[in-house]
């Protein structure tokens, strides 16, 4: 799970799907300060680590597993190990009586169903014979209450299809990003990051600019020849629209550079909110990189530059002085950014962009590496600012190996009633977990998920039995 707190706005800004869906559980239901004393008060110790993430402090998750299956136990839960779930059935049952005068019902598949209860759900099993493994032992059973907590296997989502659900389609969410282009050893010295897997930069900001392809837009055919001439002939208008700035995603958090490409907190935010815009371009897309975000805020603070003046313009201006302050000393030496927090102690006043990457971007901007402040150009800390701020990676693919974490997608929100976790399609039907297409970026908000829905979908599956 993720830091307890933390303000609750922070958290759900966390779940590119799902957070508003959330806000309700986790303020009243089962909220992240109930989930940390549901785990305590079992004897499980937390710690919470730099980035936020709690662990038990014996670092295995073997630990969680024990406590949730320890108070399974103790609630006298049945589990049921080496029984595959094939299919579930919906009967709408009225009352006992109606059950008790059907005689014709002939279902050859559920001989051992107990017509005498109101339960609506027929779960069709089958396992393997102890006698013959290659025999199969097919059962059904009928209960009063169903929750599908299948997380993202395929076929928690196949049944709630069965029962009558929409399912979003699952994409791949939280992978990191390959970028062959630039990390290959080919050609002269290779790739700008070819030699750089492990370098880390503290924040970085990652840009997607959303183009009609990842919307699913066609672009427009060309116009026929006839009309093509009469437009030439025509004058043109006086005031034309000005066109739509391309939205974008935007993203924050720290770098880490691959032997693939570019993988840490910040690509991985960026791979889940924008998860479908990725898919659908076959994750072959431009992703703009701004390596000194915090330092930039800085400058535009204390020279109360309320977005005044570009990203570019305040980095140029920086770096030009530099030709004043240190003009004999060589601009791919090291950089000369340093943000408040870089230069205290503990930090021991490292630069926003480590040496090697920056001698990387100082020699991919055509600044030879002999070249002083003092002799640098203009253009030449123009280049080398544009690439500080806005450094073009061409994404050539999703991380390798399946590296992705949770899948987006799932049972639609809309169909789900998020104070009990009830569907709105089938009363009695309860979800939860990663099958809900609601899931978090890295750091715990994804267990977070898991752990309310699910508790809140017990909770509300028991209520509806009782009630019953």
């Amino acid at each position: 799970m993720h830091d307890t707190t933390k303000p609750l706005p922070q958290i759900l800004s966390s779940y590119p799907r799902g957070s508003k869906e959330l806000r309700g559980l986790y303020t009243k239901r089962f909220t992240p300060d109930m989930a940390y004393d549901w785990f305590t008060t079992r004897g499980v110790r937390l710690k919470t680590e730099g980035d936020g993430r709690m662990f038990p402090i014996t670092d295995n998750s073997q630990t969680i597993i024990d406590v949730i299956s320890d108070a399974a136990k103790r609630s006298g839960v049945e589990v049921r190990m080496k029984e595959k779930v094939d299919s579930v059935e919906w009967l709408e049952v009225e009352s006992d009586s109606d059950n008790n005068n059907d005689d014709d019902d002939d279902g050859d598949d559920v001989d051992n169903v107990n017509a005498k209860t109101n339960a609506k759900f027929i779960v069709h099993t089958s396992s393997k014979s102890q006698t013959n493994t290659s025999e199969k032992i097919k059962s059904a059973e009928q209960f009063d209450a169903l929750v599908l907590a299948t997380g993202s296997f395929p076929i928690g989502q196949q049944l709630a299809r069965s029962l009558g659900h929409e399912i979003v389609k699952p994409v791949p969410s939280l992978f990191t990003l390959d970028a062959k282009d630039l990390v290959m050893a080919d050609g002269d010295g290779g790739g700008i990051f070819h030699g750089l897997a492990g370098v880390s930069v503290p924040l970085a900001r990652l840009t997607l600019v959303v183009n009609d392809e990842m919307l699913g837009k066609s672009p427009p055919p060309p116009p026929p020849a006839e009309e093509e001439s009469k437009q030439k002939q025509q004058p043109p208008k006086k005031k034309r629209k000005r066109k739509k700035k391309a939205p974008s995603i935007i993203q924050e958090g720290p770098l880490l550079i691959t032997h693939h490409g570019i993988s840490g907190p910040a690509a991985l935010r960026l791979s889940a909110f924008a998860a479908r815009e990725f898919h659908s371009v076959g994750y072959k897309c431009d992703v703009k990189i701004h390596f000194c975000p915090k330092w930039e805020e800085e400058q535009r603070l204390s020279s109360n530059d309320n977005r005044g003046s570009s990203s570019e313009g305040i980095l140029m201006d920086a770096l030009w002085n530099m030709s004043r302050l240190i003009p004999k000393r060589k601009v791919a030496t090291g950089c000369p950014l340093f943000t408040k927090e870089s230069t205290d102690e503990e930090n021991n006043g490292a630069p926003v962009i480590p040496k090697r990457l920056w001698s990387a971007l100082v020699q991919h901007s055509d600044i030879p590496l002999t070249t002083t402040w003092g002799d640098v150009s203009k253009s030449m800390i123009r280049k080398l600012s544009e690439n500080l701020v806005a450094f073009p990676l061409r994404v050539t693919s999703k991380g390798i190996f399946k590296e992705e974490f949770v899948t987006a997608g799932g049972v639609h929100l809309k169909e789900m009633n998020m104070s009990n976790m009830e569907s709105k399609v089938k009363p009695g039907l309860f979800m939860c977990g990663e099958v809900l297409d609601v899931d978090g970026v890295t750091g715990g908000f994804n267990f977070m998920g898991c752990w309310s829905t699910g508790f809140v979908a017990g909770e509300g599956a028991a209520e509806f039995c009782f009630k019953e």
